[in-house]
């Protein structure tokens, strides 16, 4: 009796698994399949991505050009010769006055861009002789220069003085709007993209324009003799168009002279290269079809889901978007409106690049008919609608949607399940 009263009662247990569980361990199981079967689609993609840009860019000779550019502007634009003239001990980089910036445009960068003879070996007993028209048009024997060369400048804004009345005592004739505006100020050696997008208001005025096939010797003592260059200038640059018909690669380059207000230049040497004909071999085309390929993939399933789930009945609207919209389905159609913008910009950088080889070709009729007044008007809005075509090539070589697109590689190698229908992770 006693060891009954101390015998515990039966308690009835039940080790089921709730449905609910049960059903969400299913669904996250399905949607980790469904996202591995999205990863080989996510791989092509990012494949065929690389491969469209390496065929239109051809990023490896532009490179190519870029650098003979600025290998020979650094190495051969030499300056402040010895008493026989047969070496120059500076370079660009030595440019540290308005007296050095004229000694090395005319003895260092006319010398090896806009030459008059022909260049003869060392010690040769060869005489030199006078360069024809077509030849004084190539530069580094294989570029061709389209137009004259460009010298341009922007002149600092007018602000007034910090303190003014220390300044004031030690010169009367000082004044408060003797300082300039510090806006776009560089402290440290700014970079070529600092330059290009930084801004340049260019002093229309001021502007040089020296033919290819002259002398500019007396132009630039002329320039030095009249100031061209003052304290108020904060930016000048030498802009030059060449075209490699080897590559089919158009390279805008820009030689950039900043004056900082504690009196440093800072030199830099930029580039705009652009393919004139992307599409000269067919088969630059295949990524593309197989990249926009994928990307209607996309759309085709995201749409059938959101007409799928309309269908039902089910949800109200504030539900469907709730349920729908979770940061993987943005992710998704992030992507595709982006990659739509990205291929209207390509069609109209294309656009753009067609006008601009039919401009040229206009002015060179201009010019070969003598027509000079249109030549040389003609010559500066092609500077200036090649600038526009290269920055909008720049751009869009950026790919405005790659930080989607980093944040979608990421996503698709992750493994965390999500809601979506369509595990697809872009």
């Amino acid at each position: 009796d006693e060891y009954k009263t101390l015998k515990p009662k039966k308690v009835a247990h039940n080790y089921g698994v709730p449905a609910k569980e049960l059903f969400t361990y299913w669904q996250k199981e399905i949607n980790c399949d469904k996202a591995v079967q999205s990863l080989p689609r996510a791989l092509v993609m990012i494949v065929f991505f690389a491969l469209m840009l390496m065929s239109h860019q051809m990023l490896g000779k532009a490179q190519s050009i870029e650098g003979a550019i600025r290998s020979d502007i650094e190495e051969n634009a030499n300056f402040a010769y010895n008493e026989i003239g047969t070496f120059g001990h500076k370079n660009i980089n030595d440019v540290n006055s308005f007296a050095d910036f004229y000694s090395w445009f005319r003895l260092g960068f006319a010398a090896i861009y806009m030459p008059q003879t022909k260049w003869v070996s060392e010690s040769s007993k060869i005489h030199p002789a006078e360069l024809t028209f077509e030849e004084t048009q190539t530069y580094l024997e294989l570029n061709r220069k389209l137009g004259p060369v460009k010298l341009s400048q922007q002149s600092a804004e007018v602000g007034e003085c910090e303190n003014f009345a220390f300044m004031g005592n030690l010169d009367p004739t000082f004044t408060p709007e003797s300082c300039y505006h510090l806006g776009h100020e560089f402290y440290i050696q700014p970079s070529a993209f600092d330059l290009e997008f930084k801004g340049f208001k260019e002093d229309q005025n001021k502007t040089v324009w020296f033919p290819n096939d002259v002398d500019v010797t007396e132009w630039i003592e002329y320039l030095e003799n009249t100031s061209w260059l003052t304290p108020r200038t904060d930016h000048w640059k030498i802009t030059m168009v060449l075209y490699n018909p080897h590559y089919d690669i158009m390279t805008v380059t820009e030689i950039h002279f900043v004056l900082a207000r504690s009196g440093k230049i800072w030199k830099e040497i930029s580039f705009l290269s652009l393919k004139l004909e992307p599409y000269a071999n067919r088969w630059t085309v295949v990524p593309e079809v197989f990249f926009y390929g994928c990307i209607l993939s996309i759309l085709v399933e995201q749409g059938r889901d959101v007409i799928g789930r309309l269908r039902t009945g089910h949800l109200h609207c504030r539900t469907f978007l709730w349920e729908y919209f979770n940061v993987w389905n943005l992710i998704d159609w992030i992507s595709v409106t982006a990659s739509c913008i990205y291929l209207g910009m390509w069609i109209k950088t294309n656009l753009d690049r067609g006008h601009l080889q039919e401009s040229f070709e206009m002015v060179v009729e201009f010019c070969n008919s003598g027509d000079m007044e249109r030549c040389l008007l003609g010559q500066g809005e092609l500077f200036e609608m090649t600038k526009r075509v290269g920055m909008a090539a720049a751009w869009t070589n950026l790919a405005p949607w790659s930080p989607v697109s980093i944040l979608s590689a990421f996503s698709c190698a992750s493994s965390r399940p999500f809601r979506s229908s369509h595990a697809w992770r872009w």
